[in-house]
């Protein structure tokens, strides 16, 4: 234990508490200085897990909205896509129409074509023979007449559809009477 002293003056006495309570306020501030320390040590670990966490949040929200706005693209795609299907399905069904009936109109040509120059050639061998029993008419009788049929003109060697457009050149003349009704 301590050996007793002289009497302690009530300064020293009052150094000795001044002392202890500077003591024991520097071990106070030394635990509080420690304890807050390890709190904002804690609050930064939790300050970090929570921007962790909420790094994570977001990167999944942002990876499920990428994920939805590719399945959106890919249906607008499949509806674009089925909407150019049906418009070249319709142009092709079009085209295929015209096809049909630019086929039917060139028959029909064709056709108005043969019976065209069938006509053309019985007008000309009724004007030949009207032209023969003409010139028979006028010669004098007891003549020798050539009986050979008058040579054919030759047919164009171009097909109808390259013969110029025009005025019909058949306008101007008129038939005679004996080709109206016979005589």
């Amino acid at each position: 234990m301590s050996t007793p002293g002289p009497p302690l003056s009530a300064a020293e006495l009052a150094a000795g508490q001044v002392a202890a309570i500077v003591t024991a306020a520097e071990h106070a501030a030394s635990e509080i200085a420690a304890k807050a320390d390890r709190e904002a040590r804690e609050l930064l670990r939790d300050a970090e897990r929570d921007a962790m966490k909420m790094r994570q949040d977001g990167e999944r929200d942002a990876a499920r909205a990428k994920e939805e706005a590719q399945a959106e693209a890919v249906r607008i795609a499949e509806i674009a896509r089925k909407d150019a299907d049906k418009r070249i399905e319709g142009a092709q069904k079009a085209a295929d129409e015209v096809l049909a009936q630019a086929e039917v109109i060139s028959g029909g040509l064709r056709q108005l074509a043969a019976s065209l120059e069938g006509q053309a050639d019985r007008m000309l061998r009724d004007v030949q023979a009207g032209h023969r029993r003409m010139i028979e008419d006028l010669r004098p009788p007891g003549t020798v007449v050539d009986t050979a049929p008058e040579p054919r003109p030759p047919r164009p060697s171009r097909p109808p559809s390259d013969r110029p457009a025009g005025p019909n050149p058949l306008e101007d003349v008129e038939i005679p009477s004996w080709v109206e009704g016979g005589g």
